[in-house]
């Protein structure tokens, strides 16, 4: 039956059987005579033969003397996985160090974004990067040779800065 249907069930399903009421009392009252019967009973109707427990290890004994249990192996041990998983490190650490590649990474090889993005990320300030440089660096000509105009300027700081960044340099 689909769950959209569900509201339209008129029969609930359980159907009692006829005149299961009229003798409801009788059988109740049968069922709790009986348990009173049974609850003054003296013990529980069970018995264990005697001196049973006295010689059951001995017999428990002989009967386990007589299955030939096969040897179980072990699949894998704990030993053999740290030697394998060692053995198997140690030739990475080989295949890495011996293997090493030709080509040294110079400063050219390194795209501009990921060294502005390295800039921008590690919140470095002008003193910052202008102590990793050296007076040999900066020279006066390069800053004297670039000319830049009013124009150039002022579509550079319309187009990269904001009003809160030029009031807080002061």
């Amino acid at each position: 039956m689909k769950k959209s249907e569900l509201h339209n069930i008129k029969d609930p399903g359980f159907q009692i059987p006829d005149a299961y009421f009229d003798t409801f009392d009788e059988r109740l009252l049968k069922k709790l005579d009986l348990k009173r019967e049974m609850s003054e009973m003296d013990g529980t109707g069970y018995q264990v033969p005697k001196d049973y427990f006295d010689n059951f290890d001995a017999k428990l004994a002989q009967k386990l003397e007589g299955l030939n249990q096969p040897k179980v192996k072990s699949l894998r041990s704990w030993r053999h996985i740290a030697y394998y998983s060692g053995v198997a490190a140690v030739l990475v650490l080989m295949l890495t160090l011996f293997m090493k590649s030709e080509d040294n990474l110079s400063i050219n090889q390194v795209e501009t974004a990921s060294i502005e993005n390295y800039l921008t990320n590690e919140n470095l300030n002008i003193y910052d990067i202008a102590s990793f440089l050296s007076t040999e660096d900066i020279m006066v000509e390069d800053f004297v040779a670039n000319m830049i105009t009013d124009e150039s300027l002022e579509t550079y700081l319309l187009n990269n800065a904001s009003i809160e960044d030029l009031i807080n340099e002061k």
